[in-house]
């Protein structure tokens, strides 16, 4: 599936996808350094990760993200395997062949906690 980067992110791996953004203020809370808000409801990245701390906080985003629009279009073996195993292999845009099963699982992980959301309101 191709993804429509928004405008304002800067080039690289990492990038919010346009149209998707729910302006919940938590890329920016997160990581306030990495993302940015164009001040009409959406956030985007505003400057790439550049140490192990900030790739953490970075994965830490896709961990708490609701919607999946925050992506990681990259191949960095280190990084897929962070996002895979906090259960966001789903936001890899080219997620390999290992990943599949993980996608899967992530899906129906965010859908139970969902579900159980929803029951619980």
């Amino acid at each position: 599936m191709s993804r429509t980067r928004f405008h304002l992110n800067v080039v690289g791996d990492f990038y919010v996808e346009d149209g998707c953004c729910l302006a919940c203020g938590v890329p920016e809370d997160l990581a306030p350094d990495l993302f940015a808000s164009d001040g009409a409801h959406h956030c985007y990245v505003q400057r790439q990760p550049r140490t192990p701390e900030e790739v953490g906080r970075m994965v830490e985003v896709f961990v708490c993200q609701d919607l999946e629009c925050i992506r990681y279009a990259g191949t960095d073996s280190v990084v897929r395997r962070s996002l895979r195993k906090r259960g966001a292999a789903v936001a890899c845009d080219y997620p390999g062949v290992a990943d599949e099963w993980a996608i899967l699982l992530d899906q129906f992980r965010r859908q139970i906690r969902r579900l159980l959301g929803r029951l619980g309101s």
